[in-house]
């Protein structure tokens, strides 16, 4: 591998924090796994010293690291999210980030495996993909990429800049928001939703708004706990991905609505809720 500027302009090896994995998956023998790999294939680069920053080595983090000030030219870190395919094979998204401290600019690519194996065989050359990427003193973006970016300099709204741990919905514990458009709904009751972000304009219910979340993979039953069981059940069959349509109000703050499966007298209907996010 041959490094980019920022990694050969001395001889000295460059120091890189790492913080290891973020993810709400409930897989946990695999996330330490990566992890684990991780690590061991950064410190096999040329040119790199690695010190391990992980808050805990035994198990990934369920929100994006605090990152300390520290003498390191680099902070780098993976995110993954897990979902089912059409034909109810696991894949596994993953992005790997490294963040220049001097400018905060974080470099990221991300990649996707049908198994771990991929992982342990492909995760290196991402890695390494990232640290070579770095020879632009701006990030480096996929065409999809730019794509988001030029809508969000239309819309007002920079995609990247909502990553963090949100709170809002009644039945959640948690909302976290990665980096590059993916995050996950935290239910109380254990379950996970994966979700994407997006720059959408919609007006909904006389309200307009320019940005849609919305739900990843297949409906499950406690996506709706705010429903009896039986009717969560049924719904579950037949509902259409739950989806939020939000207006960003303040740095911290989405208001808008929540376009779900509400109660009725007489049963269950597709309807929308009042729903307001705000950043922790």
């Amino acid at each position: 591998m041959i490094l980019s500027p920022i990694l050969s302009a001395n001889a000295e090896d460059i120091l890189v924090d790492y913080y290891g994995v973020v993810s709400a998956s409930s897989d946990t023998n695999m996330l330490k796994m990566a992890q684990d790999v991780f690590l061991t294939q950064l410190r096999s680069i040329d040119g790199v010293k690695v010190d391990d920053k992980r808050p805990d080595i035994s198990k990934a983090s369920a929100s994006l690291p605090d990152f300390a000030r520290t003498n390191a030219k680099l902070i780098f870190y993976a995110e993954i999210s897990d979902e089912k395919n059409d034909s109810g094979q696991t894949i596994w998204n993953c992005r790997f980030n490294a963040v220049t401290q001097e400018d905060g600019i974080t470099h990221s690519t991300t990649e996707n495996y049908e198994s771990y194996y991929k992982i342990l065989i492909g995760a290196k050359n991402s890695i390494e993909k990232v640290l070579s990427d770095l020879k632009s003193p701006a990030p480096e973006f996929k065409a999809a990429d730019k794509t988001n970016i030029a809508k969000d300099f239309k819309t007002g709204i920079d995609i990247e800049s909502l990553a963090g741990t949100w709170s809002g919905e009644p039945f959640a514990d948690k909302i976290i928001i990665l980096r590059g458009g993916r995050g996950f709904v935290i239910f109380k009751n254990g379950a996970t939703m994966n979700i994407k972000i997006s720059v959408k304009k919609a007006v909904v219910d006389g309200i307009s708004t320019n940005l849609e979340i919305s739900q990843v993979g297949k409906s499950n039953a406690s996506f709706f706990p705010e429903l009896p069981r039986e009717q969560a059940l049924a719904c579950a069959a037949t509902a259409s991905p739950i989806t939020w349509n939000f207006s960003l109000t303040s740095a911290d703050t989405l208001e808008g609505v929540k376009n779900t499966v509400i109660q009725t007298n007489d049963g269950t209907e597709k309807g929308t809720l009042s729903s307001t996010w705000n950043r922790k």
